[in-house]
């Protein structure tokens, strides 16, 4: 667990938390569940299972209150609502982040899925949905929104949850695996920010043609999943001819970004050496066309 000190004038603790809130620190995604109140000024959390997801420091800093939520009284919302015909988002992860990866995933969906089933006979569909974002930090970036296959609980392991204890858990396990690996049919599974940009670079160096917005996705993936058995065969110790490469695409990248210019409009530009043979009557048009650009280039970005 992790000890935090507060200014009791500013923060009475017991006046603001109750046992099984928790603090969420500012710059993280990630709750802290409070596990003990010593004093106005003291308090313990527990450590997180992941301890990248949450970075202390021995200096002040502000944190959000998450109220403790009572489950039961949830769970039996959700079913009822799933028992009349409805629909439930989630995230079962958790929480929300800007990672290029998936959390692990909680257990919660598993438990809606076989308590449906076991309190009302419903086998329900669970739909994974992808969100993948092209420039997330952005405000109004551009988002796609994919829809994988179902799954379905196999009836015959409600036994095996309606029995508790480790066979409950490894029933729910498998369920979350399942999920999981839907999940990441529907998104592009990168270890950070800057593959997901090289996976992006490559499949728009990669296209001939105009491919629809799922084709786009089925062979960022492609590539994405080629690079990582490219990292699990090399043991990271990825060859020179990939390291020469990414670097050439990183170069590219950058040369794109200075010119204040998008992939797709590179191709465009060998028309200047047609334009230098244009007549001279059609000049006007000619000299229309850097206007035009200019004016493209503000309207698009």
């Amino acid at each position: 667990s992790a000890k935090f000190k507060s200014d009791r004038k500013q923060v009475p603790f017991p006046c603001t938390l109750n046992l099984a809130d928790k603090i969420r620190l500012s710059g993280s995604s990630h709750g802290l569940k409070v596990t003990k109140i010593e004093s106005d000024e003291i308090l313990y959390v527990r450590d997180p299972e992941e301890p990248a997801l949450v970075s202390y420091t021995d200096s002040p800093v502000t944190f959000d209150i998450l109220r403790h939520v009572d489950h039961k009284v949830v769970f039996e919302k959700v079913l009822d609502k799933l028992a009349s015909g409805g629909t439930l988002g989630i995230f079962p992860e958790g929480g929300s982040h800007d990672r290029t990866d998936l959390l692990p995933l909680k257990v919660g969906v598993a438990l809606i899925a076989y308590s449906a089933l076991d309190k009302d006979g419903l086998a329900i569909p669970i739909v994974p949905v992808g969100l993948n974002y092209f420039r997330a930090h952005r405000f109004r970036g551009r988002v796609i929104v994919e829809y994988g296959s179902p799954s379905y609980l196999d009836p015959s392991t409600l036994g095996a949850y309606q029995a508790g204890g480790s066979e409950r858990r490894k029933a729910c396990n498998d369920l979350i695996k399942r999920i999981e690996d839907g999940m990441r049919s529907v998104i592009v599974s990168v270890p950070d920010y800057e593959t997901l940009q090289l996976i992006h670079t490559a499949r728009r160096l990669y296209q001939r043609r105009e491919y629809t917005v799922s084709e786009k996705q089925d062979i960022n993936r492609r590539f994405a999943e080629g690079y990582k058995q490219l990292l699990l065969r090399t043991d990271g110790n990825l060859p020179k001819e990939w390291l020469s490469l990414r670097d050439r695409m990183i170069a590219y990248q950058k040369e794109l970004s200075d010119l204040g210019i998008r992939d797709y409009q590179v191709s465009g530009l060998d028309r200047e050496l047609q334009d230098r043979e244009l007549p001279d009557a059609d000049s006007v048009l000619r000299d229309m066309r850097l206007p035009y650009r200019l004016a493209h280039l503000i309207v698009v970005w």
